[in-house]
C-alpha cells in the first residue's frame, strides 16, 4: 500500500506572501487631521489626533503555532505600520487658538492742569482681550482711548488710557480679560496727592498785573490819607497867624449880631423835659402828660426856640458836651410837626447833627462831614438877607457846614433835637469869646439836682443812664430818619 505524502500547498502561499513584503513597505497613505481648530495654550504641550486614509488596514500576520518552521514569532495578532512623510509642503501655520499676554503695565503723567493721565499696555493675547479700569471700591469706569493691535504671529498689543480729575482717587487698577479663556490679569498703582499747578506764562503775568494793582491800590489809599491829614492839619492851623485872624474876622462879624435864644415848651415832643431856665433840654424814656398842641412834635424828638427872625442877622452858641447824637440848625415857623417828613431844606429845616458816630449835613441826601475835631460846642449863624446859614466848631475854630443862597420866607426859628435819653442835655450858652475861652457848662448830673424841672415835667420819671435810648424814638427813627 502506497504511503501518500503530505501537500505542499500551505508552504508555497507563506513564501509568496513573503515574497510580497516589500510591496506592502511602500504603500502610500494620508494621515488625516481634525476637522476643528484645537483649544491649545503657547507654549503647551498639545495632543493632536488623527487618522489614516484610505481607511483599509494592512497588516503583517502572526504565522502563530503553525508558523515558518514551526518556530513562534511573537507578534500574533498585530501589525507593524512605518509611516513617511514624504513632503511637507502642505502643512501650514495657523493662528493660535488663544493666548494670556503680558502682565500689564501702567504709565502716569500729571498734566500742568492737575490732571493725571495713566495708560496701561500689554503684548501677547488672543483673541482680542477686554480692558477695564476699576477703582480701590470695585467701580469701573471707561477709558479715554483705547487701541488693540495685531503683530506678525496675530498676538494683539493693547494699550488704554484714562484721566483723572478727581484728586479723591487715591490708587486705580488696570485689568486686561481673555474671554475665551475666562482669565486674566491686573496690576494696580497708587495716584500721589495733587499737587499745585505749574506756572504758565500767562499765570505769571496776571500774576505780576495783580500785584502791580495792589501796590497802585495802596498807594492811592496811602496818598488820600496823606491828602486828609494834610487838610486836617491845615484846619487846625487856621489858628496860627494868618489863619486864626481869618477866623475871629468872620466869627467877630457873627458874634456881634448875638441873640439870647430860649426854648419854647409848647412846642416841645412829650418826652422832651425843659429846664426852669428854659435853656436846658434832655430826652427822657417816660412820656409827659401834656395838653394838645398844634404847634407840639409829636414824632420826631425836637423843640423850637421861642424866638422867630423874618429879617437881619443873628447867633447863638449850643453846648453839645460829649453827647452822642443831636440835631442844631434853624427851621421854618410853620414846618411840619405831625408826623415824620424828612428834616431837609424841601421841607423847611437847615441842620447839622451827629448820628451813628458820624457828623451830617441835613440835605436831601446827607451830606457827610468829615471834622478834625469833635465839637463840644456849636456855633450857629443866620444872615436871612444873605439867605445863609453857617455853623461853626468853636472847640478848634473851624467851619463845620453852610447852606448858602436860600430865598426865606416867612418867619424862621432856632431848632433843637435830641436822639437818646440820658441825664447831659442840650444847652443853650452865652456866647463865648472866640475857642480859646469856651466856657463849659456844668454836666446834668449837677443841674437836675439843682434846677428843679419846668410844669411839664412833674409828672414824669426821668432816666438815669447816659446810653438808654427812648424805645419811641428808636422804632420810629429807623422809619423815617433823614
Amino acid at each position: 500500500m502506497a504511503v501518500v505524502r503530505k501537500s505542499c500547498l500551505p508552504r508555497c502561499l507563506l513564501t509568496l506572501m513573503l515574497l510580497q513584503l516589500p510591496k506592502l513597505d511602500s504603500a502610500h497613505f494620508d494621515v488625516m487631521g481634525p476637522p476643528e481648530p484645537i483649544l491649545a495654550m503657547v507654549g503647551a504641550d498639545a495632543e493632536l489626533p488623527c487618522h489614516l486614509s484610505p481607511g483599509t488596514t494592512r497588516f503583517l500576520p502572526g504565522a502563530g503555532s503553525a508558523g515558518l518552521g514551526g518556530r513562534h514569532l511573537g507578534c500574533n495578532g498585530r501589525s507593524i505600520l512605518c509611516v513617511y512623510f514624504s513632503s511637507l509642503s502642505k502643512i501650514k501655520p495657523a493662528s493660535p487658538s488663544s493666548a494670556l499676554g503680558s502682565e500689564p503695565h501702567i504709565t502716569m503723567e500729571v498734566q500742568e492742569s492737575g490732571e493725571v493721565r495713566l495708560e496701561c499696555t500689554s503684548v501677547g493675547w488672543y483673541p482680542e482681550p477686554q480692558v477695564q479700569w476699576r477703582s480701590t471700591k470695585g467701580e469701573e469706569f471707561l477709558a479715554t482711548s483705547e487701541s488693540r493691535s495685531p503683530d506678525e504671529e496675530g498676538l494683539f498689543t493693547v494699550a488704554a488710557s484714562v484721566t483723572l480729575r478727581d484728586s479723591s482717587m487715591d490708587s486705580v487698577s488696570c485689568c486686561i480679560r481673555n474671554l475665551l479663556l475666562g482669565q486674566e490679569k491686573e496690576v494696580g498703582i497708587s495716584i500721589p496727592a495733587p499737587v499745585s499747578p505749574r506756572l504758565t506764562p500767562w499765570m505769571v503775568s496776571v500774576a505780576v498785573i495783580l500785584v502791580v494793582l495792589g501796590l497802585l491800590t495802596i498807594g492811592s489809599m496811602f496818598f488820600i490819607w496823606r491828602l486828609y491829614k494834610e487838610r486836617s492839619r491845615e484846619r487846625r492851623s487856621k489858628f496860627s497867624s494868618t489863619g486864626n485872624h481869618s477866623f475871629f474876622a468872620d466869627w467877630k462879624k457873627a458874634a456881634l449880631h448875638a441873640v439870647d435864644v430860649t426854648l419854647d415848651p409848647d412846642t416841645a415832643h412829650p418826652h422832651l423835659f425843659l429846664y426852669e431856665d428854659a435853656k436846658s433840654v434832655r430826652l427822657e424814656d417816660s412820656r409827659q402828660k401834656l395838653p394838645e398842641n398844634p404847634e407840639r412834635f409829636d414824632s420826631w424828638p425836637c423843640v423850637l426856640g421861642r424866638e422867630a427872625f423874618t429879617e437881619g442877622r443873628h447867633y447863638w452858641e449850643v453846648e453839645v458836651g460829649d453827647r452822642t447824637d443831636w440835631a442844631i440848625g434853624v427851621c421854618r415857623e410853620n414846618v411840619m410837626k405831625k408826623g415824620f417828613d424828612p428834616m431837609t431844606p424841601d421841607n423847611g429845616f437847615w441842620a447839622v447833627e451827629l448820628y451813628g458816630n458820624g457828623y451830617w449835613a441835613l440835605t436831601p441826601l446827607r451830606t457827610p462831614l468829615p471834622l478834625a475835631a469833635p465839637p463840644r460846642r456849636v456855633g450857629v449863624f443866620l444872615d436871612y438877607e444873605s439867605g445863609d446859614i453857617s455853623f461853626y466848631n468853636m472847640t478848634d475854630g473851624s467851619h463845620i457846614y453852610a447852606f448858602p443862597g436860600i430865598s426865606f420866607s416867612g418867619p424862621l426859628r432856632p431848632f433843637f433835637c435830641l436822639w437818646s435819653c440820658g441825664k447831659k442835655p442840650l444847652t443853650i450858652c452865652p456866647v463865648s469869646e472866640g475857642p480859646e475861652g469856651v466856657t463849659v457848662i456844668p454836666e446834668a448830673q449837677n443841674l437836675s439836682k439843682d434846677i428843679p424841672l419846668s410844669r411839664v415835667g412833674q409828672d414824669s420819671t426821668s432816666g438815669d443812664t447816659d446810653t438808654l435810648r427812648s424805645k419811641l424814638i428808636s422804632s420810629q427813627r429807623s422809619r423815617g430818619a433823614p
